[in-house]
């Protein structure tokens, strides 16, 4: 019996071409061309923008509604001349349905390209991008190897450069990283050669979807009850500085964002963020970020951006996550009268916030751990903490503990917490424990007087 080998590309017919190797080969050739005509097009079309003048270079980095139909109608008329000479001359087809393709063409100029599908998905949460020929993504139900691709490195390096131009930054050899907001809200973490090594370059995009934006939203969703939400809220109420604490992806920054929503519309507040993420909807609402050191360019850290606040007169500070040397002047704000301060910090548990606090505290101070606590103490009133659980094969996030900071320090060891709520893993319900600190201190503060033995059902 005659072996065979794989058929010859150049098409030489001294060798036997097993089946499966000629529809291999066929299929090779089909994806090849359908490539070619796809890129013909789009040169095309590039050219067409640059040469007519149809847009400007600002309308092109942020085109209006007016642009986009502009644009629309000048890929549709290049495509379809192409689709009928295409058939007059024999040229090769198509690769899909021409309204297909001229979305496709629209994406990778002024969209997310390869991966819009992915981008317009309210089930997707991450996409995590290895080099150009592996896209993943992550949804409640897991990781998920996708079919998606982009036709080279350079194009997903495009890509990124498109998204970033929106905040006039930029990735290359010389700056081979990037963290940054892009238009749509998300936030996309590039990293590249010389950096990486065995992917050209891996992008990140965390989507930044509200999936609530109210303690209510959180309470249909399951993340906490309804009683537990209600203590929370009058908790915002009276002002009193809150710390929402989480492991990675556990749901933080949105819960933050649900609480900043009990705020009332007449205070002025101020967030502070690496990334902005936080969406609120109070009138007076100003939205500071960090940026990062360049060339000939100082960074600006959250630290720097806490000193600032001070003089803008808030009636809220809130930090998006506060993972540095700016927790020293937060506390600082906590001690000196700014109320209703909220944050949010990667710890494991209510208890571990305390270390973590005083992790990040002596990386910028060199002082006794027994001033950190006294100043956590006195500053800071509650803790709650989320966590990321799958139940069957979906992820959900819920709040496992809210606990009282007491404001007292056991012999200048150990700054005390009483779990007010906890979730034992039948749910989140009360412990016992009666907050009267607590609730002394929210009277003090705002004049609310919460009754709290009616909201959880008790009688004293």
């Amino acid at each position: 019996m005659m072996s065979w080998r794989p058929w010859d590309e150049e098409g030489s017919d001294d060798g036997y071409a097993s089946p499966a190797a000629q529809v291999m080969a066929e299929a090779i050739a089909r994806k090849n061309r359908d490539t070619d005509v796809y890129v013909l097009l789009l040169t095309e079309v590039r050219d067409a923008l640059t040469t007519r003048q149809v847009l400007t270079p600002a309308q092109m980095e942020n085109p209006s509604h007016h642009d986009m139909q502009q644009a629309e109608a000048l890929v549709r008329d290049i495509v379809t001349r192409y689709e009928q000479r295409s058939h007059a001359q024999g040229l090769p087809p198509l690769p899909d349905e021409a309204d297909t393709v001229v979305q496709r063409i629209l994406d990778e100029i002024f969209g997310f390209g390869p991966i819009a599908p992915l981008m317009n998905d309210p089930g997707v949460e991450e996409i995590e991008i290895n080099g150009p020929d592996q896209i993943w993504v992550v949804t409640e139900n897991g990781r998920e190897l996708t079919p998606y691709r982009f036709r080279s490195a350079q194009q997903l390096i495009d890509f990124v450069n498109r998204a970033a131009a929106y905040r006039g930054r930029k990735i290359d050899r010389a700056n081979p990283r990037l963290d940054v907001k892009i238009r749509d809200g998300s936030r996309l973490h590039a990293i590249m050669e010389p950096l990486t090594d065995n992917v050209p370059i891996a992008v990140t995009i965390r989507r930044h979807r509200l999936v609530a934006r109210t303690l209510d939203d959180l309470v249909r969703l399951g993340t906490i009850n309804a009683v537990a939400a209600e203590f929370l809220r009058q908790a915002v109420r009276g002002r009193l500085n809150i710390i929402v604490s989480g492991g990675t992806s556990s749901g933080k920054t949105n819960f933050l964002n649900a609480l900043a929503a009990e705020i009332p519309a007449d205070e002025r507040v101020i967030t502070i963020e690496d990334t902005a993420e936080l969406q609120l909807t109070v009138p007076d609402w100003v939205a500071l970020v960090t940026r990062r050191a360049s060339e000939g360019v100082d960074p600006i850290e959250q630290e720097d951006l806490v000193r600032e606040v001070l003089r803008m007169r808030p009636d809220r500070i809130l930090t998006g996550e506060a993972r540095g040397g700016e927790i020293v002047a937060i506390l600082q704000a906590a001690n000196t009268g700014h109320d209703g301060q909220m944050l949010t910090i990667h710890a494991n548990s209510t208890r571990h916030v305390v270390t973590r606090i005083e992790t990040l505290y002596l990386s910028a101070r060199d002082v006794p751990q027994e001033v950190i606590r006294r100043e956590l103490a006195d500053g800071f009133q509650l803790v709650l903490h989320l966590r990321r659980v799958s139940v069957g094969h979906q992820t959900r996030r819920i709040v496992t503990e809210i606990a009282e900071i007491t404001g007292r320090v056991e012999g200048g060891r150990a700054v005390e917490m009483q779990v007010i709520f906890q979730d034992k893993g039948q749910g989140l319900t009360w412990t016992g424990l009666y907050p009267r600190t607590l609730l002394e201190k929210m009277e003090e503060r705002s004049g609310l007087r919460m009754d709290f033995n009616s909201l959880v059902g008790e009688r004293r």
